[in-house]
């Protein structure tokens, strides 16, 4: 692209907005919501992309298939805390610390 172009489509960009505001002043916000709105949904979209290559859509699309099975969403956690050695050294620790605190409130009835 060149500057040119860039430069030009700023320009007119910028004249349409003061026409616009001009003629109907809500229409201006309108379209500025409505982009957010599109740039927000584009957003979710990609990070649901990058979480189906991370992880694998056939995980998702098993875990959406079964979800009456008991068990398939804790297989799934397991799974997902079994793939990353730092997360799965922290869950340990959070298990650790959730039966200490728990064996001391048995202690205390």
């Amino acid at each position: 692209m060149r500057m040119r172009g860039f430069v030009a489509g700023g320009l007119i960009g910028i004249a349409a907005g003061i026409i616009l505001s001009r003629r109907k002043p809500g229409s201006v916000e309108w379209f500025v919501r409505r982009a957010d709105q599109l740039m927000t949904s584009a957003k979710h979209r990609m990070i649901e992309q990058v979480l189906n290559r991370r992880f694998g859509a056939e995980e998702r699309s098993g875990e959406h298939a079964c979800k009456s099975e008991s068990g398939s969403s804790w297989n799934t956690i397991r799974s997902l805390i079994n793939a990353d050695a730092r997360v799965k050294h922290e869950a340990e620790r959070i298990l650790t610390e959730a039966g200490d605190a728990a064996s001391e409130q048995d202690k205390q009835h």
